[in-house]
């Protein structure tokens, strides 16, 4: 019984440490890997989706922090065939009573693999267990939902705990700025420029934003050491020898 109490008092003592963490992030880089690194600990997960707005009409917005490349913010579009999937973990959560649940050995889909799905939605195939986590925004009159997948087919959860730790993941995703695509984006990615990559186009347009090498590095899922690489050669064929100056002859171009 010592000992069992003992475990309990060290998993608190955790959780509390977990917690102050928390308090500290700002960047969306930090919440990923506070995520991977401590809340992991807690509630084992290799994705999370973070999804808000008017669920009874459909007008929904997406947020993600994902292990798996295939899964990404920015692969996330308007009436994306991820909808009716949020959508239906919205209302069980509803009907739940709006308390947050957990769901083992579950066919996310209800369905296989087919060659129609996204590639978000064929990563999701795979995951055999998530934790669905709601909060009613009545300031803003939008519900937001956090969706946590795993690929474990059970995840076990100290429901103590847990209440404890999700109202501190909410606070911590809305502090910091979302990784979406942007019409601005989007426009400077179309831009043809001097013989540029693809791939450096990409970097370009991140860095125009003010994105750092680590926050670009898991956007593009490269290491932050990759886009220094890119940079340097960016440097080379813009005739440049700093970010600002990349920034103004990218957006001026």
């Amino acid at each position: 019984m010592l000992q069992k109490n003992n475990i309990q008092i060290e998993k608190r003592d955790r959780l509390l440490a977990v917690i102050q963490r928390s308090l500290t992030i700002n960047r969306h880089v930090e919440f990923f890997r506070w995520l991977q690194d401590e809340v992991r600990d807690f509630l084992p997960h290799d994705v999370l989706i973070a999804a808000w707005g008017d669920f009874s009409s459909g007008k929904i917005e997406y947020d993600v922090a994902s292990s798996i490349p295939e899964v990404r913010t920015q692969k996330i579009t308007v009436g994306c065939d991820i909808d009716p999937l949020i959508g239906a973990l919205y209302y069980r959560w509803l009907d739940f009573g709006e308390q947050w649940y957990a769901l083992n050995n579950f066919d996310i889909l209800g369905t296989k693999q087919n060659d129609g799905q996204s590639s978000i939605l064929a990563a999701l195939v795979r995951m055999q267990s998530l934790v669905v986590h709601g909060i009613r925004d009545k300031r803003s009159r939008s519900d937001c939902l956090y969706v946590f997948f795993d690929h474990a087919a059970s995840i076990e959860i100290d429901h103590a705990l847990m209440n404890l730790l999700l109202p501190h993941i909410d606070a911590a995703l809305r502090r910091v700025e979302r990784l979406e695509p942007t019409p601005e984006i989007l426009a400077l990615r179309a831009k043809p420029m001097m013989g540029m990559s693809q791939r450096e186009h990409e970097i370009v347009s991140w860095v125009s934003l003010g994105k750092t090498n680590e926050e670009i590095g898991m956007i593009l899922t490269i290491s932050p050491n990759t886009v220094k690489n890119h940079l340097k050669r960016i440097f080379q064929k813009l005739d440049v020898t700093s970010r600002a100056q990349v920034a103004a002859k990218y957006q001026t171009n």
